[in-house]
C-alpha cells in the first residue's frame, strides 16, 4: 500500500488504466476497417489487411496516436467516426470514485496519456 501522505501528484494514463481498452480495439480493428471498406468499395477483410500494414508502419511513433494523421492518411473523419461509437467507451470499475477520493484528499491528478 502507498503512503499517501508522501504523494502530492498522481499521474494517470487513460487507455487501459482509466478506460477499458475494448473501445480502442473495436474502433481501430473493427469500425475503422468497416468504414474504410465502405468508402473504397472493398471487402472488410481486405480493408483489415491493408490497415494492419499501415498501422504497423507507424506503430511506436507519434503518428500512431495522432487522429489528424489518420484522418489525413485514410481520408476518413476519425473524430466523427469516434462520436459514432462513443457509446462503447467504458470507464474501469471504481475509477470515478478513485479520482473523487484523490480530489477530496487534495492530490493533484494529471493525465499523461
Amino acid at each position: 500500500m502507498f503512503d499517501w501522505s508522501q504523494i502530492d501528484t498522481v499521474l494517470l494514463d487513460m487507455d487501459g488504466t482509466l478506460l477499458d481498452l475494448h473501445f480502442d480495439n473495436h474502433f481501430w480493428l473493427e469500425y475503422v476497417p468497416q468504414r474504410y471498406a465502405q468508402k473504397r468499395g472493398m471487402s472488410i477483410d481486405a480493408a483489415k489487411r491493408e490497415l494492419a500494414q499501415r498501422y504497423k508502419k507507424v506503430e511506436g511513433t507519434l503518428d500512431w496516436y495522432c487522429v489528424d494523421y489518420w484522418s489525413r492518411e485514410l481520408a476518413l473523419d476519425i473524430p466523427l467516426l469516434k462520436t459514432e461509437v462513443e457509446h462503447l467507451i467504458a470507464v474501469h470499475p471504481h475509477v470515478i470514485e478513485f479520482l473523487q477520493q484523490l480530489k477530496a484528499i487534495g492530490k493533484a491528478r494529471i493525465l499523461v496519456t
